[in-house]
């Protein structure tokens, strides 16, 4: 089977955060024996224009044996979408070609979502009666009016080319189905995986003279990391004996600072940035609990990595959580409250004994883990 994936986003080295769990699927699939093929048509943003060095010229790179065809370029109509998608288009048809040149015709095609690799490769691969399934991720389609008319057209067409959409949760197929309800019948749950032999399970130990927290995320508007410090505070003014770990970096983290500054908590808590997948591995086995305080996730790929190492989780009930989260790995709560996220933080804190780690990540592996998802994908093939 040769499978070609297309992300509409990926890691580079001025990104290399960016669409990361696009690359560790393509991983799984590959090592489960299936001949895949990366072809990352990226744009970045006009803010990087000089962070980068432009060039026409696809990079190709095979380390770890998994062939990979990336094309860097920069967003200079971000203003005039139509613009920026005809360009966007003609990016996305030669890397496609370049790997039809050097790998003849794939069996099929999975493209990471509709805006704007699905809309940009769509009528060729129907054309070349190439079957392709899409994959959703965009926190915009769980938002009501998020999309312009000229992208609701172009997901429109992409959906109507498409063999199956697939969705990583429940919230997110709902949400498609009721706006694009045409397309019902395409509609398929294909929940992320999780890396069970990376992500393995702590040693708890016998004693600890304080709690560890953890928190890993982008530091975006959205990832409300403002309510954590705020929690946190609120756990230490109670009397808990606990450090706050915030991994990741992104548009906030000077403001980020500046909280913490604020609030006074600047020797409990440690900005580690942005961290490879083992140093956030070695991180979570040095972790008692994670905390995600979301207004909104697709998915939430943070709390099964987590959970396979056997951490419990406080989560908001936001989107992808709610697939997610069981009452015998953590706790849902409601977004933007920091009265309720304080609340469930510390009531699991005085419920550590009825969270076991063992059963908390046997049960994130059968429903998520890599096997899982491999079956999946053959079956939907």
């Amino acid at each position: 089977m040769k499978l070609f994936i297309i992300p509409s986003w990926y890691p580079t080295e001025i990104h290399p955060e960016s669409g990361s769990f696009f690359r560790d699927r393509a991983y799984i699939l590959y090592r489960s024996e299936m001949e895949v093929i990366i072809g990352a048509p990226v744009t970045h943003s006009l803010k990087d224009l000089f962070r980068y060095s432009p060039t026409n010229s696809i990079q190709e790179d095979f380390n770890n044996g998994l062939p990979t065809y990336l094309h860097e370029s920069i967003n200079i109509f971000p203003k005039m979408e139509k613009l920026f998608f005809k360009r966007y288009k003609k990016f996305a048809i030669n890397i496609f070609n370049k790997l039809l040149e050097s790998h003849g015709l794939p069996d099929l095609v999975m493209i990471h979502s509709s805006l704007w690799a699905g809309g940009a490769l769509g009528e060729m691969l129907n054309k070349k009666n190439i079957p392709f399934i899409l994959t959703e991720h965009l926190k915009e389609f769980l938002i009501p009016n998020e999309f312009s008319i000229f992208q609701k057209k172009i997901i429109h067409n992409t959906y109507s080319m498409a063999s199956q959409i697939l969705l990583s949760s429940s919230p997110l197929k709902n949400a498609i189905s009721k706006n694009f309800n045409t397309f019902k019948p395409k509609l398929n749950l294909l929940p992320n995986p999780v890396d069970e032999h990376l992500f393995t399970l702590r040693k708890v130990p016998e004693s600890k003279s304080q709690l560890t927290i953890i928190c890993i995320s982008l530091f975006r508007p959205e990832k409300r990391i403002d309510l954590i410090l705020e929690s946190f505070k609120n756990l230490i003014h109670s009397g808990i004996k606990a450090k706050l770990k915030l991994i990741g970096g992104g548009p906030l983290k000077h403001e980020i600072e500046n909280q913490i500054k604020r609030l006074k908590i600047s020797d409990r808590v440690e900005l580690k940035g942005y961290l490879s997948q083992n140093q956030i591995v070695k991180e979570l086995h040095n972790s008692d609990l994670l905390v995600l305080a979301s207004n909104i996730e697709t998915f939430g790929t943070v709390l099964i990595e987590a959970q396979a190492c056997g951490l419990p989780v406080v989560a908001t009930d936001c989107g992808g959580p709610r697939d997610i989260v069981t009452p015998e790995s953590g706790i849902l709560v409601k977004p933007g409250s920091v009265f309720e996220l304080t609340k469930a933080i510390k009531t699991l804190i005085r419920s550590f004994d009825r969270f076991n780690p063992s059963d908390i990540r046997n049960s994130v592996i059968k429903r998520f883990g890599k096997q899982k998802y491999v079956e999946s994908i053959k079956n939907i093939i």
